[in-house]
């Protein structure tokens, strides 16, 4: 009986522990800022349009525009061995371009769940 009982407590062990990192890399607003400030190569992407950034981003984001036409060709030239926090206005542009990134290979890319508005949300600070 008691390795059954074993084998349960570290089935749902691994479990739990599965769920609280997504493989997605998709992160609350708090999370996004602790991890981006604790990253020594962080680097923050804001794919807004270049007249959304310019009402307020997230402190020393770099902004490409994911709705410009050489957004794929600008992405490609970042580097691959960075981390990346990359957030929107509400999240579908920011997974769109995480999911890209992860597809041109690289590893450590993050997505902020609910974009800048979520971030607003949180009360965290904007440069405006």
């Amino acid at each position: 009986m008691r390795p059954v009982f074993a084998f349960v407590v570290l089935f749902v062990l691994a479990l739990t522990s599965c769920q609280s990192q997504p493989s997605n890399g998709l992160l609350d607003a708090r999370t996004f800022n602790e991890k981006a400030k604790s990253s020594k190569d962080a680097v923050i992407l804001d794919v807004r349009t270049p007249e959304e950034y310019r009402e307020g981003y997230i402190d020393k984001a770099v902004n490409i525009d994911f709705y410009n036409p050489a957004f794929k060709s600008e992405i490609v030239k970042l580097d691959k061995t960075k981390s990346y926090f990359v957030y929107c206005k509400a999240g579908g542009r920011s997974a769109s371009a995480a999911e890209m990134m992860r597809k041109e290979g690289f590893t450590k890319v993050f997505d902020l769940d609910g974009g800048i508005t979520s971030w607003e949300e949180t009360k965290l600070p904007l440069v405006h």
